[in-house]
């Protein structure tokens, strides 16, 4: 289909309604079911896009990237209604456009946007949702950025996608090429939309904490970085006491809860309205998390195999050698082999944020600096998401059941809490500081250092940079009612079950009660 013969109002308009609907919004089925959830609290992400979206002259492309089922489609759902009810915004200048809709089968993209381009004078909103499932989404917007289209267009454009892998091609596409608009956002305007972190949930379903974090102004980055030093340095602050004495019980039962259902919002919904989540929801995470690998080049069978091993209870939170992790893959011909391409496939489970891989840190004088060549540590990025593979690779027919069989071990449960732990201490860096891009290598590292000649490990090495002064906080996790074997180091905060106290120069503090300041 040429671009003369496109016209985008009848092409988009099943996707559209507010086009010829004001009300849109009290039928949209993502926006009921988000106005019925007991968590019905927009994302922290949300607020970070609305403060800028609507900056009148400031034009290009952001990304925004996340797991399947993580909401993404109802944030944009989200602006679009912020947009057209509190900013008064020309309906017809906002195009939400599916990329997996097969009506734009036999329509090229970039002839679609650059119709959109020349629609009008007024700035357009353009919503470009799963990109990841459209093949050379990247280097449509590339030639559209370069026919000057975009700037001369007035387009504000957001491209979603459930995996970076295909994101990381296109920031190379686009570099220098996402506009004035991409600045007013962090890393670049590359930005993640992930299940919710534990104290996001906690904001969301205790209206009285969030209300004291509201006083306290506990969500600006300057005050919870702050917190972070003060514990570095022996210190409790008067707001982490004040919480543990008035909430601490509230917090643990909020915590235990979390280590079940975990930051996707359907299963949050769920485990709080109805005691349960439905097997239904777990196999469907994992199939898609299976099926699109298909679109990154990968076979799905030897994807099963490493996730197989990677979801054994005794991989979790521990290392694992990339060259000697027993996993037989199957080559084009659907033989067995050894060598197929192990590296791609850690590489997709990292970009659509379901495993971190964490590297040593290099030397022993505190360089920040990962080493490459040594086992890294296999963390699982949300609860949920290794019920959900660990049930489906093994066909337990009720994972609901199986994730509190498993958290009954608290050998098993204290390694899920150590992955729940990295999961919000990869985020910080862009938590804490404006910053251009992150590499997440460089954020959060574990560390081996001999001491009276037996090697022990520090499980987390955090690396920040904030106003250009480096920033490196060591982290031992000790999920258990008396901490025990803690190396005594100056500045090491110390993450427990219930303990909140200082002695030898460390800070010991209770895993929810710290996880609040990210």
């Amino acid at each position: 289909m040429t671009a003369s013969s496109i016209n985008p109002y009848s092409l988009l308009e099943p996707y559209n309604p507010w086009w010829s609907n004001p009300a849109w919004y009290k039928e949209d089925p993502l926006l009921q079911a988000f106005e019925e959830s007991i968590l019905n609290k927009e994302p922290r992400l949300y607020y970070h896009l609305r403060q800028r979206i609507h900056e009148g002259g400031k034009y290009g492309i952001i990304t925004l990237r996340g797991p399947r089922r993580v909401g993404k489609t109802t944030l944009i759902k989200l602006l679009i209604k912020y947009l057209l009810v509190e900013r008064e915004i020309y309906p017809k200048s906002i195009f939400y456009i599916s990329l997996d809709y097969e009506g734009l089968e036999d329509v090229k993209l970039v002839n679609l946007l650059k119709v959109i381009a020349s629609s009008g004078s007024f700035e357009k909103y353009v919503f470009l949702d799963e990109a990841s499932m459209y093949p050379g989404w990247a280097q449509a917007l590339k030639n559209l950025y370069d026919m000057n289209l975009v700037l001369r267009g007035k387009m504000k454009i957001i491209a979603t996608g459930s995996h970076s892998m295909d994101l990381a091609e296109a920031a190379s596409k686009l570099r220098g090429r996402q506009g004035n608009f991409a600045e007013l956002f962090n890393v670049g305007g590359n930005l993640i939309h992930l299940p919710l972190r534990f104290p996001e949930v906690v904001e969301a379903i205790r209206g009285e904490i969030d209300r004291y974090f509201n006083e306290r102004k506990l969500r600006t980055p300057e005050l919870r970085f702050e917190l972070l030093k003060k514990l570095a340095s022996g210190e409790i602050p008067e707001i982490i006491q004040y919480i543990y004495d008035n909430y601490f019980q509230l917090l643990q039962t909020l915590f235990d809860d979390y280590l079940i259902h975990g930051g996707y919002p359907r299963a949050i919904d769920e485990y709080h309205k109805k005691g349960a989540i439905s097997g239904e929801f777990y196999s469907d995470l994992a199939e898609l998390l299976v099926k699109d690998s298909v679109k990154a080049g990968l076979n799905p069978d030897n994807l099963k195999r490493l996730l197989f091993a990677l979801t054994e209870p005794k991989r979790l939170s521990n290392t694992v050698n990339f060259s000697k992790i027993d996993v037989i893959g199957l080559d084009e011909d659907a033989r067995p082999k050894r060598r197929f391409g192990l590296g791609r496939y850690f590489e997709y489970l990292r970009t659509t944020w379901t495993f971190f891989f964490s590297n040593r840190e290099l030397g022993e004088s505190g360089s920040c600096e990962p080493n490459p060549e040594v086992d890294v540590k296999n963390y699982v990025l949300d609860p949920f998401i290794y019920y959900s593979l660990h049930s489906y690779l093994r066909n337990i027919p009720n994972p609901y059941d199986k994730s509190k069989d498993l958290l009954s071990d608290e050998g098993f449960k204290g390694q899920l809490v150590e992955s729940v732990i990295a999961s919000h201490l990869l985020l910080s860096q862009q938590l804490f500081e404006r910053v251009p891009s992150v590499d997440y290598s460089r954020v959060l590292m574990y560390r081996k250092k001999p001491y009276n000649d037996k090697e022990k490990e520090t499980d987390f090495i955090l690396c920040i940079k904030k106003r250009g002064e480096s920033h490196r906080f060591i982290i031992e996790s000790k999920f258990r009612r008396t901490p025990t074997h803690v190396i005594p180091e100056e500045g090491k905060i110390v993450l427990t079950k219930d303990t909140l106290k200082t002695r030898n120069n460390m800070t010991y503090i209770p895993v929810p009660l710290f996880l609040l300041i990210f």
